[in-house]
C-alpha cells in the first residue's frame, strides 16, 4: 500500500473559518486526483477541538495539531507513478498546487509518500 500524505497548516493570520472553506474545496480536488489515478481511498481529516488535544501538547511539549491532513492510497507504487508520468492529472495537480500556495503555510506543512508497515 502506497500513500501520499499531506500534513497542513493554514497561513498565519488566516481564520479557522476561512481555512475550513478553502479546505472543503481542496478536499474535492484531492478526491478527484484519487479517482483519476485509480487511488483506493482519499481521506481528509481535521483535528477535534477538544481539551485532550491541548493536554497532550502541554504534557508532551509538542506543537499544535495540523489544521488538516490528506491521505491518498494506492495499491501499488506503479499506479501513482504511471498516473503522474502520463500527464493525465496535470490540470488537477496544478489546481492543488495553486490552492496550497493560496492558503497553506507551506514551510510548516509536510508532504510525503509512505508505505504501510505490516
Amino acid at each position: 500500500m502506497i500513500k501520499f500524505v499531506q500534513c497542513v497548516r493554514r497561513k498565519p493570520g488566516m481564520s479557522k473559518q476561512a481555512f475550513a472553506e478553502e479546505w472543503a474545496k481542496y478536499a474535492e480536488t484531492a478526491r478527484a486526483i484519487a479517482a483519476a489515478s485509480e487511488g483506493l481511498r482519499c481521506v481528509t481529516t481535521t483535528p477535534l477541538r477538544v481539551e485532550q488535544n491541548f493536554e497532550i501538547m502541554q504534557e508532551r511539549g509538542t506543537k499544535a495539531p495540523y489544521d488538516g491532513m490528506v491521505e491518498i492510497w494506492w495499491v501499488r507504487e506503479n499506479d501513482v507513478v504511471a498516473f503522474m508520468d502520463s500527464g493525465a492529472g496535470d490540470k488537477l495537480i496544478d489546481e492543488l498546487r495553486r490552492a496550497q500556495e493560496a492558503f497553506m503555510d507551506l514551510p510548516n506543512c509536510s508532504f510525503f509518500f509512505a508505505t504501510e508497515d505490516a
